[in-house]
């Protein structure tokens, strides 16, 4: 039989070979330095310099090597120039060319992405970030959380849309989740926590908790100091004395103990604190530290938080002319900041990309007929199988029933003897299956032998589901046989099926009468048999120790 399945597997297997084609098999060195590329990016880069791209002979290697250099350039900070982006466009356009290499085709669009955000140009820079999500493997969780995590850094730098911002950074940490990455996770978690407060999506200061305690688990100095920069400028916002002094008190602390990451928006806070304390002299101090040159990041952010603080020094100095000019400077700076012909742009690459969803289900639709041929191959050969067993298993099932012909409702007269007449529930259970299993069979005979065991099944399943049944059984034993149920009861590794099992047992119920009453297969019985003999701690078999049990009991 072993033999057979065997067969039977490895036909299956060549079937699905054959008719789902093969895989391309790379360069060693290559998939080499990509194993590499994650963990030890410089070493990546270092392995795929020293592949000569003459020394390629296929199409397919000198793309894979394309896409690897500039992956490994980008990942090791190395600048990226003109010629970055000619070897990604060839690496894309090979995958393009040649299905069944989707994670590197996506990883190919995500590159040209970045490459093109490095070289300033950001709508394009989305596009292909877009594209590569469109082109994704839905449980591609290394890609996707890469993916969406740059298109969310885009969407807060350029395109002043903070709920989608919000909403790619929590698909990003889902991602994470999903891969494990808590450094990742740590990014997702530090920029929701920011955006949370103007979204309202989710509670800022639950999430900045999460944020701090993975900081912690993973001592990063670094987001540690953010996190609690981020908590001084909550405490700001929160409009209260008490408020006010927490933020001042975590703002001095900062300047204390991180002392190499102060940073602008530290710097900004501590203007605020200062201004709301009506301090015009120390939050003039904190400002003229403030470097707009730095923090490129969110630099439009900077330079209007700057100029409303110091339209409020202003105010509070007197100067009104002043004031109202800092005040119209800040203004300019952020409606610059949300620009309408970059909203229009993204609205364009939006279209776009759902073009390539359209594509990528056509693509997903033809590789489903090749599925479907591989799945109909493995049915004819299921099929044969199903056939060569079927003889053997209607001759078992008939072997059953043979045994159950030969029931009678006399087997169990000494049982029907022992009842009193109180135990009415018990004594029709009794005769109901037997007289029912015997009755099933006699009234079947133009039925097959599984039809007969179906029915059988369902009947005494009824007959069964009925508590007041085992209710009674126990009842009876433990009157007659000295709480004999109970004292089983009491040992832990018993469980109310066993106990039931054990019942029958004590009523002599045969092996095929306790699989259909428990609904077991016949063989498991007897195995059964020997598992609660070891729960019970004995060495003789269940029935014996049971009928000692009630021996000396009854």
């Amino acid at each position: 039989m072993k033999q057979l399945a065997h067969l039977l597997l490895a036909v299956l297997l060549v079937a699905l070979v054959t008719g789902c084609g093969g895989i391309h098999h790379y360069d060693g060195r290559l998939t080499a330095a990509d194993s590499l590329m994650m963990p030890y990016p410089d070493s990546a880069l270092a392995v795929i310099q020293a592949v000569n791209a003459d020394s390629l002979t296929t199409e397919g290697d000198r793309a894979y090597r394309d896409l690897l250099m500039t992956q490994a350039r980008y990942k090791c900070y190395v600048e990226i120039t003109a010629s970055d982006d000619s070897a990604i466009c060839r690496a894309m356009d090979y995958y393009r060319r040649h299905d069944g290499e989707r994670d590197k085709l996506t990883r190919a669009y995500l590159y040209k992405g970045a490459v093109m955000e490095e070289l300033g140009h950001v709508d394009s820079a989305m596009f292909y970030y877009k594209t590569a999500e469109a082109a994704a493997d839905e449980k591609d969780y290394t890609n996707l959380g890469q993916i969406n995590t740059r298109i969310a850094a885009l969407y807060r730098l350029y395109y002043a849309d903070t709920q989608i911002c919000y909403d790619k950074y929590s698909k990003a940490l889902e991602c994470y989740r999903h891969t494990g990455d808590k450094p990742k996770q740590l990014i997702c978690l530090f920029n929701m926590a920011g955006l949370s407060g103007v979204t309202g999506t989710d509670d800022p200061e639950q999430l900045l908790l999460q944020t701090i305690h993975l900081a912690e688990e993973l001592n990063d100095s670094v987001y540690l100091f953010k996190c609690l920069e981020m908590r001084c400028r909550q405490l700001i916002y929160n409009n209260t004395d008490t408020s006010l002094y927490q933020a001042k008190g975590i703002a001095h602390n900062c300047l204390a103990n991180f002392k190499k990451y102060i940073n602008n928006d530290l710097l900004l806070d501590l203007a605020q604190i200062y201004v709301r304390f009506h301090n015009p002299d120390s939050a003039k101090f904190y400002l003229k530290y403030v470097d707009e040159k730095t923090g490129s990041d969110h630099i439009g952010q900077i330079r209007t938080r700057k100029n409303l603080l110091l339209s409020k020094i202003a105010d509070l100095e007197g100067d009104l002319y002043m004031a109202g000019w800092y005040n119209q400077i800040a203004h300019q700076i952020a409606d610059s900041m949300s620009n309408n012909e970059q909203k229009y742009h993204i609205q364009q690459i939006e279209g776009f990309t759902n073009e390539i969803s359209v594509e990528k289900r056509k693509h997903t639709i033809a590789a489903l007929k090749w599925l479907l041929i591989c799945f109909a191959i493995a049915a004819a050969v299921i099929l044969l199988g199903f056939v060569f067993f079927h003889y053997r298993k209607m001759k078992y099932i008939k072997s059953i029933m043979h045994e159950l012909q030969h029931t009678d409702v006399n087997d169990h007269a000494d049982l029907l003897e022992r009842l009193d007449s109180k135990d009415v529930v018990l004594q029709q259970f009794v005769k109901n299956m037997v007289t029912f299993m015997q009755t099933s069979i006699d009234t079947s005979e133009n039925d097959s032998p599984s039809v007969i065991r179906q029915r059988i099944k369902s009947g005494i399943s009824d007959l069964t589901a009925n508590e007041d049944f085992w209710n009674a059984l126990r009842s009876y034993l433990d009157k007659n046989y000295n709480d004999i149920i109970t004292k089983i009861a009491q040992n832990p590794t018993i469980k109310n099926k066993d106990l039931q099992f054990i019942e029958l047992c004590c009523c002599g119920f045969s092996n095929v009468e306790i699989a259909i009453v428990m609904d077991y297969a016949p063989k498991y019985v007897s195995s059964k048999r020997g598992i609660l003999a070891q729960k019970l701690g004995t060495d003789q078999p269940l029935q014996d120790y049971l009928n000692h049990l009630m021996s000396e009991d009854g």
